[in-house]
């Protein structure tokens, strides 16, 4: 995916929660066990302090949703139907979500995410403003 995507921001987004969250679940697919495991790995090797990873849960395949299971609240949610505003949404499917999400994820842990200053990506040190970002995707 292209920076000039109107996605883009929200993919980032998502790839920030996924790795600075301590206890987020993942609903998705099956297939997304063993995929959020090996990224579970890294994290590891790149966060040692981390103590708390986040986990899977089996759900629809036409979701990935990422809850923060302390309050049971959902954070954001990659599926083509669009949820309430208080959470980030991507839409996409969620295989060619995963691969985004975990593309940008990656880029971030090998450059340091969350420990380094700016390399979170332009305004990421900002709150995430979500009807910003939905109103520059309906607007494409």
């Amino acid at each position: 995916m292209r920076v000039t995507d109107p996605r883009w921001p929200a993919v980032r987004e998502v790839a920030r929660t996924l790795l600075r969250t301590p206890a987020l679940c993942v609903l998705g697919p099956q297939w997304l066990a063993e995929q959020l495991h090996a990224l579970n790995l890294k994290l590891s090797d790149v966060q040692p302090s981390r103590t708390v990873f986040p986990t899977h849960q089996p759900a629809s395949d036409n979701v990935l949703q990422f809850v923060d299971a302390e309050n049971n609240t959902l954070i954001a949610q990659c599926s083509l139907h669009e949820p309430a505003n208080q959470a980030v949404w991507l839409p996409m499917n969620t295989s060619e979500g995963w691969k985004e999400i975990t593309g940008v994820a990656d880029d971030l842990l090998n450059a340091g995410y969350p420990g380094c200053l700016g390399c979170g990506g332009p305004h990421s040190d900002e709150d995430w403003n979500e009807e910003e970002s939905r109103n520059r995707m309906s607007s494409q």
